[in-house]
């Protein structure tokens, strides 16, 4: 964790779900400079309720929570929402 008193744990799990299924076979065609990475990112986390926690224990509790399968899919739903979005209206030339 870091400095502060309370930490959305989502801030570190959607990044890498992103980068994983961005260098993914069936993603290939995306765009995946730093800008459409980072606003895959935040159109994901605006649209997945944040789990802000208080302490390492309570943050490998959700990390736990998040391996289970039901709700990998879930966040998977809600990324390639964001992923087929931002390939559509990118926001660079």
């Amino acid at each position: 964790m870091n400095n502060k008193q309370f930490y959305n744990v989502m801030e570190e799990i959607v990044p890498t779900i992103v980068k994983v299924l961005l260098n993914s076979p069936d993603y290939q065609t995306v765009c995946r400079c730093e800008k459409c990475t980072v606003d895959i990112i935040a159109l994901s986390l605006n649209s997945i309720p944040a789990r802000y926690v208080t302490s390492d224990d309570k943050r490998n509790l959700v990390y736990e929570l998040f391996g289970k399968p039901f709700m990998r899919e879930m966040l998977n739903k809600h990324i390639i929402g964001a992923i087929h979005v931002v390939r559509k209206n990118p926001n660079h030339d």
